[in-house]
């Protein structure tokens, strides 16, 4: 496994898939590709919210946006207390000090429908599994919403769904 591809919406629930992904990666010392989509406004949303504000504030405001974005994805879990994480986590599952860190980390911000844009990402970076996590449900422990349905449905490449930490362990 040389290429992971981690797709998050950034909501909580989505941790114990970033661990998973990121476990993975030191273990095989590949690359994870961190993936956020912002899904379109339909058109005549945009229009109508573009007339009100004008082009150049409308691009302030998503360019904003994508700057959120990036940090939210590059601050996750980089204090001293995860790198002393990282190498307990290294030592109970056997890899050596030397191993302890990340091969590499590639943000990805895109656009666009949210299942293709996944698959898109994972087959033009060839990944090798896409890592996903699963929602808290209402009635059941994990959720498992149509987006990754269809990316499990419609992806020539694995697919986990990582289910959510039920009790807040």
């Amino acid at each position: 496994m040389n290429k992971i591809l981690f797709a998050t919406d950034l909501t909580p629930n989505c941790q114990q898939a970033y661990d998973y992904a990121i476990s993975l990666s030191m273990r095989f010392q590949a690359t994870v590709y961190l993936l956020y989509i912002i899904e379109p406004l339909p058109e005549n949303v945009e229009g109508r919210i573009k007339g009100l504000l004008g082009q150049h504030r409308w691009e302030d405001i998503t360019h904003t946006k994508e700057g959120e974005v990036r940090k939210s994805l590059t601050g996750k879990r980089t204090s001293a207390h995860v790198m002393s994480d990282i190498q307990e986590f290294c030592k109970l599952v056997g890899v050596g000090n030397a191993d302890s860190d990340l091969q590499s980390r590639e943000i990805i911000i895109s656009d666009g429908n949210i299942v293709e844009t996944i698959i898109e990402t994972a087959e033009k970076n060839q990944c090798d599994l896409i890592v996903m996590g699963a929602h808290k449900g209402l009635l059941h422990r994990n959720s498992i919403g149509d987006s990754i349905k269809g990316v499990m449905r419609e992806s020539r490449v694995p697919v986990t769904v990582v289910p959510t930490d039920i009790e807040g362990k």
